[in-house]
């Protein structure tokens, strides 16, 4: 009888012990530790082409403004003419007063105008420069 009456003193124990709670913590521990740092590049990656697709929305403005330009008389348009209509060309990729572009900041930094073509452009945005070269038609980031 002393048996049957141990089996029932286990059998109402139902929960986990502290080490089986310690070895599941462990091993979300490193799960974590393996899923943070791959989302993190994957987020800086989404980042990273988001930016591209600013800068090339921002250089197609810039040639859409030399356009005007060139359709308003001036037979010869100049990166510093295109330059002056800044607030123009960022509204146009749909930046606020501020020139900021879902907060982050647009700027023109240089870029160059032959032949009414845009040939190269460098668009910084939140402080990291891309810089297109129309003869390869490719765009990179500058360090």
């Amino acid at each position: 009888m002393a048996k049957k009456n141990s089996l029932k003193a286990l059998s109402k124990n139902k929960g986990f012990t502290l080490v089986e709670l310690i070895v599941v913590l462990v091993i979300l521990a490193i799960l974590a530790a393996i899923l943070v740092p791959t989302l993190l590049g994957y987020i800086d990656r989404a980042r990273s082409e988001k930016d591209f697709s600013t800068a090339q929305a921002v250089r197609v403005a810039v040639q859409a403004e030399v356009d005007e330009l060139y359709g308003k008389g001036d037979d010869d348009v100049t990166w510093e003419e295109v330059k002056k209509e800044k607030a123009d060309i960022f509204k146009l990729v749909g930046a606020d007063k501020d020139d900021k572009l879902d907060g982050q900041k647009l700027e023109l930094t240089s870029g160059t105008v032959s032949s009414n073509q845009v040939q190269e452009i460098v668009v910084s945005i939140a402080g990291k420069q891309y810089e297109y070269k129309s003869d390869k038609n490719t765009w990179a980031a500058k360090q």
